[in-house]
């Protein structure tokens, strides 16, 4: 049979490209001898082993490796590939032998006689193919989905898998991902799941659950403690937290949120979630804990765990907790000073679960919640008692609801969620567990599922974690960078860049309300003085009466802090000033008549804050920077111009010349005459000490460019080795990538206005342009990395990011072209060039969110020199 197999292969002329099979003997018999016969030799086993396979799929075969010989004792390596129908079923059993656990079984093998033999040549790794039969004895396939072998995982796409299920992707999502990389891919959700299931079993091996939790946490760095039963000697409570999230709650200190999850593993352990809150109102998980019950002995060594981690003079003003009574037993214990606040938001789910039932309709159920809602936010002990008593006489028909929330919650909990007595506590607005979004939704989300051992919920909540850090280093970066336009009024002068937009929008709104409030105090209220540490609205109607902006002192240092640097207690920050009042004693008492009166003069300015702002005001006047009025950059986004002017007046021969910027200048009318001096140009060998000091050893040379306004374009120009000559074409680039990609870079900025002053800045061709047309950074670094698909890193003492393109699928690391540009002197953009292997900033967060997924994969080689940086420029 294999000889006339042969002999007939032999005879067949087709091309061997050939889809299809020759009809021989039995009419389910197909030769497929012509398709597999080649003069080929193949340059290594894997070429050969592939070519074979796309052959058996374009014919709809799939083809297997039956049998491989590695070589030795005078025998070449050959391998031997069969059809995957290939032989015969092999029982596990006897016959007649009764399996324990019988399953409905079935088999695809039918004999198929199909063979080939690769064999390696002598010369080098070369291969030969030969065909040994050619036939297959049943129907080709007409698709190739759900075979088994054809829906197996490559290497590659095995990698791919282990990245998305750490990630937290579904294995449909994965499984879409795959087939949008390559077209070919015939995978089944089945064979993701034995995929994931395969990679866990791997990791999991001679481990128990509880130790592959401790493990993971020790691997990645997590603070943790844990406890045992003395008796059973069995785990009891285990407390953990990340160590940037420690940070974060010594940075945060003054809002804490706690609260149980249950059912989150197949273990009867309750999940412990605290919760802190930015400046930015952005969410933060500070510390896990499973504990083996809910009483006071263990929330109490949970709570002091977390005592452990803060500072003794900055610890929580108010926690936020639901009705648990141990727990809050517990805080009164560890934390005594705090106020225990009780979360609104469980307090209206519980009243549903117990009262809506006892309303005969709808409309009358929404009525009484409504009621129960207006009754909470009383601002005042004399409203409360009138909405209490508005509540008993419009739903008297339900005696059970009226008892039921007196005496289960307001008898003895309403100074805990009541506004009229919530409102006399720095809770900066957290007044609920379950915001929408928060951090407690999404993990309660992510740990629906009951099934789930420890080891996979702590992959779940590590996911959540690290993309929680990215986004609130995200936040803190546009606080610090975005000016918006309603933030541009005198009023926020001392804020703007200083205090987060969050707190900023809550003033704007109670600025809006001091046109009618004024200066009344009590029609004001002064909640937000109260409850956010923020000026309220008759405290800005004073400052606007005074023509005062708002000082920065007036905002709590909550709202101030745009970095990870811990707090401390203001009493650790107190100043005495009676030395320096002595020695203006002193002085005064020694200096003539003239001089006292000058004195004097300062004092006054110093003592009076009308007459400082006025002052201040009054020395900004309308200025040129290179042909452009100063008094429009107060109302401009653009920042890091490339020349600076100073002032200084003549009126005051006493007083300092006064540096202005982008951030703070006014235009005033009727002002007298006063000297323009012009910063002179820096000498290139101090550029250097504009960078952080860690950078410094790192950085080979700094050269300058011709300093005309245009200079950022001439050192990309510079950079990408076309001569800075040619800054024009660099500004046509720029602006065709934002012209191309406009809506997805007004996605980018957040703000389409940003993209049109963006397109405005870079439209420019001219000499001598004004402010609003030089380089905008970190703005215009994604469109200079996009564009000339480079790696890009900005530097300069304010902020350094490193820039990938958006769009583009990872070039490999020896192809890629690194360059840097540097913002010195606080007026000129630089060329730098750097050491081989130096580290590097940290990736633009706008990139981390709005990158396409094919250009996933371009961070990855630069992880070490990140991490590096941060080192360098943190101990620096």
């Amino acid at each position: 049979m294999e000889e006339q197999v042969l002999s007939e292969g032999a005879d067949h002329e087709d091309d061997e490209s050939s889809t299809c099979g020759s009809t021989v003997g039995n009419e389910d018999d197909i030769d497929f001898s012509s398709a597999f016969t080649t003069d080929m030799v193949f340059n290594s086993r894997e070429e050969l082993v592939e070519w074979i396979r796309d052959t058996g799929k374009r014919n709809g075969l799939v083809i297997v490796i039956k049998k491989s010989d590695v070589g030795g004792d005078g025998r070449r390596p050959r391998i031997t590939f069969a059809c995957e129908r290939s032989g015969a079923y092999r029982r596990k059993y006897t016959e007649g032998q009764t399996p324990k656990r019988p399953k409905t079984t079935g088999t695809k093998k039918c004999g198929c006689p199909f063979l080939l033999k690769g064999h390696k040549l002598d010369t080098d790794d070369d291969w030969i193919l030969k065909v040994v039969c050619g036939v297959h004895n049943h129907p080709v396939t007409q698709h190739v989905e759900g075979h088994s072998y054809a829906g197996r995982l490559t290497e590659q796409e095995a990698n791919i898998l282990v990245d998305l299920s750490r990630s937290n992707i579904s294995p449909k999502e994965i499984l879409q991902t795959l087939k949008q990389r390559d077209m070919h891919n015939v995978s089944t959700i089945k064979a993701i799941y034995n995929a994931r299931h395969k990679y866990r079993v791997g990791e999991q091996v001679g481990q128990l659950h509880m130790h592959q939790l401790l493990d993971k946490l020790r691997k990645h760095g997590y603070i943790e403690w844990h406890r045992y039963n003395e008796e059973t000697d069995c785990f009891k409570d285990l407390f953990w937290a990340h160590p940037f999230a420690v940070g974060l709650l010594r940075a945060f200190p003054s809002v804490v949120m706690i609260d149980c999850t249950y059912k989150t593993s197949m273990y009867p352990f309750s999940f412990l979630e605290i919760v802190g809150a930015t400046s930015t109102e952005l969410t933060f998980s500070i510390a896990f804990a499973y504990l083996e019950s809910e009483r006071d002995d263990n929330y109490i060594w949970t709570l002091e765990r977390l005592r452990s981690m803060m500072e003794d003079d900055a610890l929580p003003r108010v926690i936020v907790t639901d009705k648990d009574l141990a727990l809050m037993n517990s805080i009164r214990a560890v934390f005594p000073r705090a106020t225990n606040l009780l979360c609104r938001w469980h307090i209206s789910k519980n009243i549903s679960v117990n009262c809506k039932k006892l309303f005969e309709t709808k409309e009358r159920w929404e009525a009484f919640i409504c009621s129960w809602n207006v009754l909470v936010l009383s601002v005042t002990e004399q409203e409360y008692m009138q909405h209490l008593g508005a509540m008993e006489s419009d739903f008297s028909r339900y005696p059970q609801a009226i008892d039921y929330v007196k005496q289960t919650w307001l008898a003895n909990y309403k100074e805990k969620f009541v506004a009229a007595w919530t409102d006399l506590a720095m809770h900066f607005g957290n007044v609920t567990m379950n915001r929408g979004e928060t951090t407690h939704t999404k993990l309660k989300r992510l740990l629906a599922v009951p099934q789930g051992n420890f080891e996979t919920s702590w992959a779940k909540v590590h996911s959540l974690l690290e993309q929680q850090h990215y986004e609130i280093k995200a936040s803190f970066e546009r606080s610090s960078t975005i000016v918006q336009h309603n933030f541009k009024v005198p009023i926020f002068e001392e804020l703007r860049g200083f205090v987060s937009l969050n707190a900023m929008n809550i003033i704007l709104g109670e600025s809006e309300r001091a046109d009618s409030v004024g200066l009344n105090a009590s029609a004001c209220g002064c909640v937000f003085r109260r409850t956010h540490g923020l000026p309220c609205a008759h405290e800005i109607a004073e400052y606007k009466h005074e023509r005062r902006s708002i000082p920065l002192l007036a905002v709590d240092r909550h709202w101030k802090k745009l970095d990870f640097v811990p707090v401390t207690q203001d009493t650790a920050l107190e100043l005495s000033f009676r030395a320096e009042i002595e020695m203006f004693v002193k002085r005064f008492e020694e200096t003539d008549g003239p001089g006292k009166r000058q004195l004097l003069k300062k004092l006054k300015e110093l003592t009076n804050s009308a007459s400082t702002f006025n002052s201040a005001s009054t020395s900004l006047v309308e200025l040129e920077v290179d042909g452009f009025p100063l008094s429009k950059l107060g109302t401009s986004t653009y920042q890091d111009p490339s020349e600076l002017q100073y002032v200084l007046s003549v009126q005051d021969s006493d007083s300092a010349p006064l540096r202005t910027s982008s951030a703070t200048s006014m235009q005033l009318k009727g002002r007298q005459k006063e000297k323009v001096f012009r910063t002179k140009s820096h000498q290139p060998l101090c550029f250097i000490d504009s960078f952080p000091a860690g950078l410094r050893p790192y950085i080979h040379d700094v050269q300058d460019v011709i300093a005309d306004g245009h200079c950022g374009f001439r050192v990309v120009a510079e950079l990408m080795d076309i001569g800075e000559d040619n800054w024009a074409q660099v500004r046509r680039d720029l602006v065709d990538e934002l012209q191309s990609h406009y809506d997805d870079y007004i996605q980018l900025y957040g703000d389409a206005e940003i993209a049109r002053e963006l397109l405005h800045s870079l439209s420019y061709s001219e000499s001598n342009p004004g402010i609003e047309h030089r380089m905008i950074m970190p703005d215009t670094g994604h469109l200079i990395a996009s564009r000339y698909n480079i790696v890009l890193m900005h530097l300069s003492q304010q902020q350094c990011f490193t820039f990938l393109p958006l769009r583009s699928v990872p070039l490999p690391r020896t192809s890629r072209k690194i360059v840097t540009i540097g913002f010195v002197n606080e007026c000129q953009f630089v060329k730098v060039f750097m050491h081989p292997g130096a580290p590097m900033p940290p990736i633009s967060p706008k990139w981390l969110e709005h990158r396409y997924p094919c250009a996933q994969g371009w961070e990855t080689p630069y992880t070490a020199h990140i991490r590096v940086f941060r080192d360098l420029v943190t101990d620096h």
